[in-house]
């Protein structure tokens, strides 16, 4: 997950670098679980960048997937919400919507289209795969996702009924423990 120290009061974005104040806020994976679970010479035959990721594999398939936020409200703080940094996978066809549109400033007109969770988050339930549907933004903002809202999952729920600030303090201890 991309945070440093973040529960010793500061904490280095693994993004920028720079050291912050306070609790992170945004959390979240480098790449998505199916890219960190193939061999190197998959990945080689791969690209990863920031936000997209395809990845073919031994079987000649080949996956798609975006990185957006789930956001979860914050009840007891002005700083906005808790974001979990996730990636998503993608029809081929929704990632060629995607590719496409991605620097058209009407892209936050798009259709939100399905699907799946490929981020482990640290729930008890697993989190891959929950269906969910990406909503774009436009340009410069990531997209968000939406997940499937009659799911039996704590995720969901706390999407739904939103967290503390103390909620925020114990995913910023359990995420950077042994960092």
């Amino acid at each position: 997950m991309s945070a440093e120290n973040a529960g010793t009061g500061g904490w280095v974005c693994a993004t920028c670098g720079t050291m912050h104040s306070g609790l992170a806020m945004v959390f979240g994976p480098d790449a998505p679980d199916p890219w960190l679970a193939v061999s190197d010479a998959e990945r080689a035959a791969g690209e990863l960048n920031a936000d997209m990721c395809v990845l073919p594999t031994a079987d000649g398939s080949i996956h798609y997937f975006v990185r957006a936020h789930i956001e979860i409200p914050v009840h007891d703080s002005d700083d906005g919400p808790f974001c979990w940094s996730v990636w998503v996978s993608l029809s081929q066809e929704s990632m060629r919507t995607q590719a496409e549109h991605w620097n058209d400033p009407g892209r936050a007109k798009l259709e939100p289209m399905f699907a799946w969770l490929c981020s482990s988050l640290p729930y008890d339930a697993p989190t891959v795969p929950l269906p969910a549907r990406i909503h774009t933004r436009e340009p410069g903002r990531v997209p968000w996702v939406e997940l499937q809202p009659d799911l039996d999952h704590p995720l969901v729920h706390e999407t739904h009924t939103g967290i503390t600030m103390h909620r925020v303090a114990e995913l910023n201890r359990t995420l950077t423990e042994g960092a």
